[in-house]
């Protein structure tokens, strides 16, 4: 059955002028949970039954299997199976009485799937994970007399290429820029939105996830921390208030340093708590790694016996093996995991919230990783990336990210 369209003020007045006056480019640009998206669940279909049907239809994320997650399965709950298939191999998708195509867009090689076809629309999710010469070759392909695309996302750095992109088009008169700020949507609950400010204030996400805006990354990352760590130290951890634990392992080299990290936590998630480490600057041998590792387990385990996984950075695979090796010699009670590895901004974004939520807490000893949070900075030039040139500790943040990076949604949807 279909859902009763029920839009919030903004919705209904960029629905209403995007309808009535699309441009070629119609992007919204703002905060979370915002309803920008849900506004395109309404508005994709009225784009595809419209659609010249000369060209064809695509829906562009980060990945395919994301555009299924935030576009596909949502409308499909909304309108039906009739109405909204299931994405077949191929990446097509049986959308309203069209066949449409999926794409990923996070790399540049996806581009090359875009060759040769002609677009009457595309539809783009999250648009500034993109790679932009995947943009860049949609651009070639909306090639129809009344092609158009639609599309949203959450605001970067002033400097990315989809804000300069915007810019140049609403000059032009070819984009349409709507901006969405956090109370844009009243539908949400008064407590979960006081939640998301709490827990991105002080930070860069409070400018883009909140309000909606274009805001560089610029000086120290975790800046409630590095202001006052003493409110996320603690001196002593009653062992029996961790119910289980991760270990994040960070192999080193040349200019780095291996680092072991132990994170427990206790029940609901209602704390993090970086227990342990390990930090051993330059290069050691498998063997070396080897035996310091089991060390570290064997101690983790005394005194947090809930500790079960082990996550490593899987560019190493053959330390990996070494380390799996020596656990079964051991009989270590433990299963050693590849990282995820995943977007390192997710990565970041997730310690600023359980930081500004007041959830995360680190052990005094851990010297290490303390000073790593208390220095972690941007790159220069207003980038996303977190400085990465030896002058400092990275390698802690990393084991210390890749520790929890499996749980990051669950945690995060704890304190909902």
């Amino acid at each position: 059955m279909v859902r009763e369209l029920s839009l919030t003020p903004k919705q209904e007045e960029v629905m209403r002028i995007s309808t009535y006056e699309p441009k070629r480019w119609n992007i919204s640009v703002g905060a979370v949970r915002s309803g920008k998206t849900f506004l395109d669940f309404y508005r994709i279909p009225n784009r595809i039954l419209a659609a010249d049907e000369s060209g064809a239809i695509a829906l562009v994320g980060n990945t395919e299997g994301s555009v299924s997650r935030n576009i596909i399965d949502p409308m499909r709950q909304m309108f039906g199976e009739k109405l909204v298939g299931r994405v077949k191999s191929g990446g097509v998708v049986r959308l309203f009485g069209r066949d449409c195509f999926i794409f990923g867009a996070f790399r540049s090689g996806c581009a090359d799937k875009l060759q040769g076809l002609s677009l009457s629309y595309c539809y783009g999710d999250e648009i500034t994970t993109w790679s932009e010469d995947v943009f860049r070759m949609i651009m070639s392909r909306l090639d129809r007399p009344n092609s158009i695309f639609d599309g949203s996302c959450n605001p970067a750095s002033p400097g990315h290429w989809l804000k300069k992109f915007i810019d140049e088009g609403v000059k032009n008169g070819s984009v349409r820029a709507s901006q969405f700020t956090i109370d844009d949507n009243p539908k949400l609950p008064v407590k979960f939105v006081e939640g998301l400010k709490r827990d991105y204030a002080g930070s860069v996400y409070y400018d883009r996830f909140i309000l909606g805006k274009w805001k560089s990354a610029e000086g120290v990352i975790y800046r409630d921390f590095a202001d006052a760590p003493e409110k996320f130290i603690i001196k002593r951890v009653t062992a029996s208030d961790i119910i289980m634990a991760d270990v994040g392992v960070d192999f080193g080299g040349n200019g780095s340093a291996t680092a072991f990290n132990l994170t427990g936590y206790t029940a609901g998630y209602k704390r993090i708590i970086t227990l342990d480490e390990y930090y051993r600057q330059g290069i050691i041998s498998p063997a070396e790694l080897e035996r310091d590792f089991v060390r570290f387990i064997k101690k983790c385990l005394r005194s947090y016996p809930g500790l079960r996984d082990v996550y490593c950075d899987s560019a190493e695979q053959v330390l990996i093996r070494g380390l799996e090796n020596a656990a079964r010699r051991e009989r270590l009670p433990v299963e050693i995991h590849n990282a995820r590895k995943g977007d390192i901004g997710q990565r970041i974004r997730f310690y600023s919230s359980v930081m500004s939520g007041g959830r995360y807490r680190i052990a005094a000893k851990c010297v290490n990783t303390i000073k790593a949070f208390s220095e972690a900075v941007w790159e220069s030039g207003g980038t996303d990336r977190r400085l990465d040139d030896g002058s400092v500790n990275v390698d802690s943040l990393d084991a210390q990210e890749y520790s929890t990076e499996r749980r990051m949604r669950e945690i995060l949807a704890a304190a909902r």
